[in-house]
């Protein structure tokens, strides 16, 4: 079960991060708008909307890894 933990611990991180900064990038492309106006507002927008996958991923994830934590403590 240990390993179940970890192994689900590195996958949260990874989601978070990947969410994290492409939520960045679509702020960046908002505020700084690289590409011209109307590009980058539908760009920012478009990563933005893309940016709630892996952190709602993320977020089930450890709600996984509580329930496996909860349960193992239980037994224990």
């Amino acid at each position: 079960m240990e390993e179940g933990l970890k192994e689900m611990e590195r996958m949260y991180r990874r989601l978070f991060g990947v969410g994290a900064l492409l939520l960045l990038l679509g702020f960046a492309l908002l505020i700084f708008r690289p590409i011209g106006k109307e590009a980058s507002a539908i760009a920012g927008i478009v990563v933005f909307a893309l940016s709630f996958i892996p952190l709602e991923l993320a977020k089930r994830t450890a709600r996984r890894m509580a329930i496996m934590a909860l349960r193992g403590n239980g037994k224990a």
